[in-house]
């Protein structure tokens, strides 16, 4: 051990560069300031972050495996978009998979448990009155993936985890107004209460009415 150092010290953990723009990027996107269809301005972001074009060449590369960005090659990137039969699609599969990760969480929810989730959903709603949606969006995705985590099932988490960029364009497609949004996150803190309760049937109704709302307006 060296010198001055203790057993509880505490580890710093900083972000690469890249990884600091694929933050700013992706935030970007899911505010709204870049739209569907949109040019990423690879430029424009280096000279605002005061970083070489290397490390947005990455972030850009990151994003597009995440799935919000599309590379169009020896060309430029732009922000991905989706069409109503493949938000439904892919609202339907999530549905399924996010039962099942329901159903299976029930059986071992407790109040400390959910604790963490619980905050997340206090975030998520004041990020919304805030009309701070990155972070809204950002916290909305960690409730559920939170909750797919929770189940222990990786092969489970992993599906929803490929999906989330996917759901980050359903919401951006939706595009629905703040007062609409805050029925929407208010369920979170419902579903949370119903799953220490266990009460499954009513789960599966709000649960379909979470995911599959307004897919008809897009």
């Amino acid at each position: 051990m060296l010198e001055g150092e203790t057993a509880a010290h505490t580890v710093i953990e900083r972000k690469s560069v890249s990884d600091q723009v694929y933050d700013h990027i992706k935030r970007l996107i899911l505010s709204g300031a870049l739209k569907a269809g949109e040019r990423i301005p690879e430029s424009g972001v280096a000279g605002h972050l005061k970083v070489s074009r290397t490390p947005v060449r990455e972030a850009i590369r990151k994003l597009a495996e995440y799935g919000l960005v599309v590379i169009k090659p020896w060309s430029y990137a732009f922000v991905a978009s989706i069409d109503q039969k493949r938000a439904r699609d892919i609202s339907t599969v999530r549905l399924c998979l996010e039962r099942l990760a329901f159903r299976t969480v029930a059986e071992i929810a407790t109040p400390e448990l959910l604790a963490p989730l619980y905050e997340l959903a206090s975030r998520c709603k004041e990020a919304n009155r805030n009309g701070d949606y990155a972070t809204t969006y950002e916290a909305d995705s960690a409730i559920h993936l939170g909750i797919a985590n929770l189940t222990g099932n990786v092969e489970l988490f992993n599906m929803l985890h490929t999906l989330d960029a996917k759901l980050q364009l359903v919401r951006l497609r939706q595009h629905l107004p703040p007062e609409m949004l805050s029925i929407y996150f208010d369920q979170h803190e419902t579903l949370l209460h119903l799953l220490e309760e266990k009460s499954m049937p009513q789960i599966d109704v709000l649960l379909e009415r979470h995911i599959l709302h307004h897919l008809d307006f897009m």
